[in-house]
């Protein structure tokens, strides 16, 4: 079997690897992404742009927030509700 290189591993999220004909390895718990070297320079790109785009959904106030849910059908409402 080819001795693959660590490019880079996030304990058990993922590791990427390249093999010695240089096609790199994207490995996830539940897939793997084969790349040419080109295509993986692309694929990189595209996600650093999606990464600058993106921006996860924060608390104003940061405080955890509990919700419960119920199956019952009827509920009465909470003097905010009324």
């Amino acid at each position: 079997m080819d001795e693959q290189t660590i490019l880079a591993s996030d304990g058990s999220f993922g590791t990427v690897t390249v093999c010695p004909g240089g096609v790199v390895h994207i490995h996830m718990p539940h897939f793997s992404l084969k790349f040419l070297p080109d295509d993986f320079v692309r694929f990189c790109d595209l996600i650093a742009k999606a990464r600058q785009q993106f921006d996860p959904p924060r608390r104003a106030d940061g405080k955890p927030h509990l919700s419960v849910v119920t199956s019952d059908c009827k509920i009465d409402p909470t003097p905010d509700q009324e």
